[in-house]
């Protein structure tokens, strides 16, 4: 089962060779503020297509992730890890999707502005 995603414009398409059942909201100083909800994945299960313009990207702290976003519409699709972190595991903005697909997943709760710890919610919301 393939899932098909892209950013706002289309010039970054995401494909999911993994059905996703478990996604993560963090609100950590930049997750709060790209509002993403992310799925993780294996490297070798996500395929990326990029048609027009480059994907730009961002690292913050300690650099181990870099997030991407396309250069055209601005869309936050994914982060990736640094060599300086040893993991095949990559993140998927799962708001770059269908909207359906976030009603059919559970949504854990991450704090990662200040526990660095998941959170118990019994229902989802935006937390601070």
């Amino acid at each position: 089962m393939d899932l098909s995603g892209s950013c706002h414009c289309g010039n970054v398409a995401i494909t999911l060779n993994k059905a996703v059942d478990l996604v993560t909201s963090c609100n950590c100083s930049l997750c709060h503020r790209y509002g993403a909800i992310w799925g993780y994945f294996e490297l070798s299960e996500v395929e990326l297509m990029v048609k027009n313009s480059k994907v730009k990207s961002y690292q913050h702290g300690d650099q181990y992730l870099e997030f991407h976003h396309c250069s055209d519409c601005g869309c936050v699709t994914h982060y990736t890890p640094t060599e300086k972190y040893n993991t095949k595991r990559m993140a998927v903005n799962l708001r770059m999707f269908d909207k359906k697909l976030l009603n059919e997943v559970s949504v854990r709760y991450f704090d990662g502005a200040d526990s660095w710890a998941f959170v118990e919610q019994s229902e989802p919301r935006f937390f601070v």
